[in-house]
């Protein structure tokens, strides 16, 4: 529910909970704050929702997997390298962004074909981090 549509403040609801937040940003990129922390979120239409869950879907039975950057940051540690077997889960790599370390982890399993960054190195979001085969 809008509070104050024009400064972006609502309130949400979980059950018989119900929690303040500040909502910021336009077209599909976005930004939510919830109880000091601020979180990107990305609005999706329909078809742009069917076809993520229809790429998801496809890549959890198997086949080639690119892994790109949720947030824009700074690499600071890479965990895996060409070769290497992940299992689903696994830590690929840590993100810095806002001050806080976001560790990238492995969708499914399957061997690195490619790291595409280093430590040190920025990424804008959709960035290719890591390939799976």
């Amino acid at each position: 529910t809008w509070l104050d549509r024009a400064a972006g403040i609502v309130q949400l609801r979980d059950g018989n909970r119900f929690v303040n937040a500040v909502v910021e940003g336009r077209g599909s990129e976005w930004f939510v704050t919830i109880g000091g922390r601020r979180l990107a979120v990305t609005a999706r239409t329909w078809r742009e929702r069917m076809l993520a869950e229809a790429e998801v879907e496809a890549h959890r039975i198997g086949g080639r997997l690119e892994v790109h950057a949720s947030l824009p940051g700074l690499v600071v540690k890479v965990s895996v390298a060409e070769g290497s077997q992940v299992a689903e889960g696994d830590a690929l790599l840590t993100i810095e962004a806002m001050k806080m370390q976001n560790e990238v982890r492995a969708p499914r399993s399957g061997v690195v074909s490619e790291v595409a960054v280093e430590p040190g190195q920025p990424v804008a979001r959709g960035a290719l981090l890591v390939r799976l085969a």
